[in-house]
């Protein structure tokens, strides 16, 4: 957790909540791993995982991107969560794409098949601490579920956006349609970056 949260909470702060204005969320799912660890055996699969989490995580710290948590297959992470950015959505993308660089890289030493489906889009989101015994650092909010829904609409991995990443970066980045989602506040637009590693 930050460190700003974590001296709340040493402090005696139980309920430990924050909104966040204009934040970048990446939620990355990697295909083939279940796969991947069904096939080999948790001593050889553990240090496989491990070494492609740090990958991820040196990358994340490099473009200014924090870990929110590891989801089995999947990777959530932010952008101008505790340290407000700007360019959030740039820096955001361009994670996702290192991310799927990393991939390429892990699947020729290892001999692997994974891929990367990851979704990003930017808004409020809020911020806190989950759990009694076993505390948990975590954000949640549309943005949050509007990032994890869009990753799955394509049915392939890729990076798909919502329009607000899109119009934001069309001046730097080719994108293509792949279809629509239905939100609260009516149908929208998906889009997939078009990358030289898609």
């Amino acid at each position: 957790m930050p460190e700003a949260v974590a001296q709340r909470y040493r402090k005696g702060e139980k309920t430990i909540t924050e909104d966040h204005q204009d934040v970048s969320v990446i939620f990355a799912d990697i295909v083939g791993f279940d796969a991947l660890t069904a096939r080999c055996p948790r001593r050889e699969s553990l240090p496989l995982v491990n070494d492609l989490v740090r990958s991820f995580d040196d990358a994340g710290t490099r473009l200014g991107v924090e870990k929110i948590r590891t989801i089995r297959t999947g990777y959530l992470a932010s952008c101008g969560l505790t340290v407000p950015r700007v360019d959030n959505s740039r820096r955001s993308v361009e994670f996702a794409v290192e991310m799927q660089r990393i991939l390429q890289r892990f699947n020729l030493t290892n001999g692997t098949d994974l891929s990367l489906r990851a979704g990003v889009d930017s808004g409020t989101v809020t911020s806190g601490l989950v759990g009694r015994s076993t505390l948990v650092y975590d954000m949640c909010g549309a943005t949050v579920n509007l990032a994890n829904r869009i990753q799955t609409v394509a049915g392939r991995p890729g990076i798909f956006v919502t329009r607000r990443i899109c119009d934001q970066m069309r001046d730097v980045l080719q994108f293509s349609p792949v279809g629509e989602i239905t939100t609260r506040k009516g149908s929208q637009q998906v889009w997939r970056v078009e990358t030289e590693t898609s």
